[in-house]
């Protein structure tokens, strides 16, 4: 059990800092001991990851980005995917209208599927955005503090093609299916 003043066992003075639950600095020899006087870390602060314990940085409120931001990013990221798969079909000499001008047949939904699927994943992946959100200046993070992983990522692609998904952000204040699920958060760059 913890006495409730702390002594030093170094210099024997009673002045110190507690920077832990259980973790105290001596103020006069600067000596790190053990102590716990019931202090709990302010749930704003995290210890800095790489750094020794010492070194404490406020958490970062995120707030989403706003629902414009996140349209126009939907509206740009989608002309591109339809400017690479029709720069494909033309390449490819593959007649997408020529069948029927108001549906895809199954091979031309796949492959639209795959240039989607490889589009999101590897931007979201690779930069943390795509070209949508590099003109809005938003990005993906991910919510649990560290690097947006890429099953965060697949997982994200996988959302965001659940029937009504474009729908659950209208709802949520912007926390779409796609962020939700995956522990997400498109925000505002710094």
């Amino acid at each position: 059990m913890a006495t409730t003043t702390f002594i030093c066992k170094n210099c024997g003075s009673a002045s110190y800092e507690q920077f832990t639950q259980t973790q105290v600095r001596c103020l006069n020899c600067k000596k790190i001991d053990e102590f716990d006087t019931g202090y709990r870390v302010i749930p704003e602060f995290q210890l800095t990851k790489g750094n020794d314990i010492l070194n404490i940085e406020p958490i970062a409120a995120h707030v989403p980005a706003p629902l414009v931001k996140r349209f126009l990013n939907y509206i740009i990221d989608i002309f591109i995917i339809s400017m690479l798969y029709v720069l494909y079909a033309n390449a490819t000499n593959m007649e997408i209208i020529a069948n029927n001008a108001t549906k895809l047949n199954n091979q031309e939904t796949l492959i639209l599927l795959v240039f989607y699927a490889v589009y999101y994943i590897f931007m979201e992946y690779k930069f943390g955005k795509t070209f949508g959100k590099i003109f809005t200046k938003t990005k993906v993070i991910s919510l649990n503090q560290n690097e947006l992983s890429f099953l965060q990522c697949v997982f994200r692609f996988a959302c965001r093609i659940i029937p009504f998904e474009l729908l659950s952000g209208l709802f949520t204040k912007g926390k779409f299916w796609h962020d939700s699920l995956p522990n997400t958060m498109v925000v505002d760059e710094n």
